[in-house]
């Protein structure tokens, strides 16, 4: 009787953590998935990414709560997760999937996308928005540049804009619209440790991979000391396109940047240098109290495991 009702009590463990997962949409940054129980206590995880499928299985871990092996479907279509562990978490009002690797670092995260209001793909938009954002010196323009979530003002001339997509993922161009404006255009956007570049961009065939860059490049440095530069790192989960686009020197900022917004104190003395002349950052006296949100906890955990990445360098477009 014991083993059985031990037996009833495992199943019904089971069938619990697999409920927390499935039956909801799952946001990578990228792509939503969505997550089917099937037998065996095992959740499908299944997306469309550009007419080719993403599935994966969730395999429970005997004898750990919330915790997946990832492993090829029957269908064995592409599987980004394969080989690493799945931690569900939910914590401070976040529900969250980790994907790890097998040296235990967080490489990925999955939020729950029950709460969004928007399509994913307008969710990415919004985000990738958010590394723009700010107000930045732009001598060519006649001063400061201010961009928001709709538009530029240049001059005091406001331009609207629009980030450019291809099925569904952020492409990082940008086209400007406003007749007169010196953007209006299409550009590259690539986000820097100082502010932001701008490339122009030729559209010299109908599809992206045949648009090149010009001879034009503006550089623009952000202009206002009070915002921090990575502050929305500590509001918002990051992913691999946050990262695909920095230096690991730049990464490491922004890791330390989630830290210094908690008032940390550094001991590296290139770290001192740089926040010290941050006007927001306010050093604790001691280490011992300052405690992270669960948001940044992940964030510093996904950064520091791409700074470790030796194939980093590869695709990064920071210049």
């Amino acid at each position: 009787m014991k083993k059985i009702a031990f037996s009833l009590l495992t199943c019904c463990v089971t069938m619990m953590m697999q409920a927390q997962i499935a039956g909801h949409e799952w946001f990578d940054g990228t792509l939503q998935y969505s997550a089917e129980k099937i037998a065996g206590g095992k959740i499908l995880m299944n997306a469309m990414d550009e007419g080719e499928e993403h599935e994966f299985l969730l395999v429970p871990v005997a004898g750990k709560t919330d915790t997946y092996h990832v492993t090829d479907s029957e269908n064995h279509y592409t599987n980004p997760y394969d080989g690493m562990t799945a931690k569900h978490m939910k914590k401070e009002g976040w529900d969250v999937i980790g994907f790890y690797n097998s040296k235990n670092q967080l490489k990925s995260l999955m939020e729950n996308a029950e709460k969004f209001t928007e399509h994913y793909e307008q969710v990415s938009v919004s985000r990738w928005k958010q590394q723009l954002k700010g107000t930045y010196y732009f001598p060519e323009g006649g001063g400061d540049l201010e961009w928001n979530d709709k538009s530029l003002t240049i001059g005091g001339v406001i331009a609207p804009y629009e980030v450019v997509t291809f099925n569904g993922r952020v492409t990082g161009y940008i086209r400007v619209e406003g007749s007169g404006t010196i953007l209006e255009g299409l550009w590259e956007a690539i986000p820097t440790l100082e502010g932001i570049v701008l490339y122009e961009i030729n559209e010299k065939g109908d599809y992206l991979y045949e648009w090149e860059r010009t001879q034009v490049k503006y550089v623009l440095k952000e202009s206002n000391p009070q915002v921090g530069r990575f502050d929305y790192a500590t509001n918002t989960f990051l992913n691999c396109q946050h990262f695909r686009r920095y230096k690991k020197s730049t990464l490491r900022i922004m890791r330390n940047s989630i830290m210094a917004r908690n008032g940390y104190k550094f001991s590296s003395k290139d770290l001192q240098d740089y926040f010290s002349k941050e006007p927001w950052y306010k050093p604790a006296a001691s280490n011992d109290n300052i405690k992270l949100s669960f948001i940044e906890q992940l964030n510093v955990e996904l950064i520091k495991a791409e700074e470790e990445n030796p194939n980093h360098e590869s695709y990064v477009k920071e210049q």
